[in-house]
């Protein structure tokens, strides 16, 4: 399939398949998500073909690997330590996902080079948002319009399964209340109520459980949610 993705556009859907964007950036390239078919593609190609990569791997780098690097860079400016850091674990990660990835070489040439991205003053000042994930790779990104008390949640990677995702609010109180069921396939829009709005705020989490639709939406979930991610406001 042709998508128009410049390489900006598709480097950032591979660092967001990686897991190696944060703050404005993951929350921008999870709005893309959202409002971008061709995006949304994008990083589930690569989150395809990244996936089997650690599969034979059963060994992990030591927890203090980064906290170590960060330390041999004291004596730099802190955003320059910062910056260093992150354009390594980039580097190393990308580096590793091409070679295995990247059988048919993506050229771009002068005019894709040339492509303009959207303009920063069309993006939201500030937008709450959830990545929720799960260890086996499950994915969904969501976002909240407090105005209209509306979650638009889109999967990106669900498991094969007779059974059907709800979407569940869990706040403070730590006790699940669910949101309705949402399609496996596309985007979502979850309207909520009057009584569970005050719940959906910045810190609680946003979880996805698979159930039969027989009786939805449930009182509490049957088994273990698939994945699952905190609110945050960016």
């Amino acid at each position: 399939m042709t998508r128009t993705l410049g390489p900006e556009l598709t480097a950032m859907a591979a660092e967001l398949a990686l897991g190696v964007l944060d703050g404005a950036e993951r929350a921008e390239a999870l709005r893309l998500v959202l409002a971008d078919p061709d995006f949304a593609a994008e990083v589930k190609e690569w989150q395809d073909c990244l996936d089997p990569l650690g599969e034979d791997f059963a060994e992990v780098p030591p927890p203090n690997v980064w906290s170590a690097i960060e330390a041999k860079l004291d004596s730099e400016p802190k955003t320059a330590a910062l910056a260093a850091v992150r354009f390594w674990r980039t580097t190393a990660a990308l580096t590793t996902a091409l070679a295995a990835c990247l059988a048919g070489v993506v050229l771009f040439n002068s005019g894709a080079l040339s492509q303009a991205e959207p303009s920063p003053a069309a993006v939201p000042a500030r937008v709450a948002i959830a990545q929720l994930a799960g260890a086996d790779g499950t994915l969904l990104a969501a976002r909240l319009d407090s105005a209209s008390g509306q979650i638009t949640i889109r999967p990106m990677s669900l498991p094969e399964t007779s059974l059907v995702p709800e979407l569940w609010i869990i706040p403070d109180d730590g006790v699940p209340r669910s949101l309705g069921l949402i399609s496996a396939n596309g985007i979502t829009d979850v309207r909520l109520s009057a009584r569970l709005r005050p719940l959906v705020v910045e810190g609680a989490i946003l979880a996805v459980s698979l159930e039969t639709p027989q009786g939805a939406p449930h009182t509490a979930p049957s088994s273990t949610p698939i994945a699952t991610g905190k609110i945050s406001v960016i």
